[in-house]
């Protein structure tokens, strides 16, 4: 596919998707980019949990939908595949799982972790506020991935001065799950 045709098809994806998140009644910004014979949407929206949904059923269905929809028109439109906030549905599937043995509890949106893969603390604090918004928004805890004392800290410090919520850490070793949930 020549890029002028790509650019197209970006722009088509995004004006679809910036339509029907419109129809929803949810503000969001719209970045659309080729990632190999896919494109990838990255939304950026105060919308966030909204548009995740609970357990990720939202972003799932919108992808679905604006997959079936492209496709349905195009035989050969690329795949779309929808991120926000770094929560992405590949593919209509989930993540790998992390490990957390969280009995189908909400998880963290921000996929696996490990000392070699430490985030920075813009993304760390990033991280626990939408965390922190999944928890009041449905009430559920959320089990972060491990991670190392340093990053648990920031999420910590924080999510310390939220009346609504209560952290702690979980686990054996340097790598510990924090746990987000509401005050009894």
């Amino acid at each position: 596919m020549d890029n002028t045709k790509t650019i197209e098809k970006q722009e088509k994806a995004s004006r679809t998707l910036a339509i029907m998140l419109d129809y929803l009644g949810l503000d969001a910004d719209l970045k659309a980019e080729q990632k190999g014979a896919n494109i990838a949407i990255r939304i950026a929206s105060e919308d966030a949990g909204r548009i995740i949904g609970r357990k990720g059923q939202t972003l799932e269905n919108l992808q679905l939908l604006l997959n079936r929809m492209l496709f349905n028109g195009d035989k050969e439109f690329p795949r779309i595949m929808l991120d926000i906030d770094g929560y992405s549905r590949r593919g209509g599937t989930r993540r790998p799982s992390n490990g957390n043995g969280n009995g189908g509890r909400r998880r963290s949106s921000h996929g696996m972790r490990d000392e070699r893969n430490s985030m920075n603390e813009e993304q760390l604090i990033q991280q626990a506020v939408d965390a922190s918004k999944e928890v009041k928004r449905w009430g559920e805890k959320v089990i972060l991935p491990p991670m190392n004392s340093h990053d648990r800290r920031i999420i910590h410090i924080t999510l310390k001065d939220d009346r609504e919520l209560a952290t702690h850490s979980e686990g054996e070793g340097s790598l510990k799950k924090v746990v987000i949930s509401l005050k009894k």
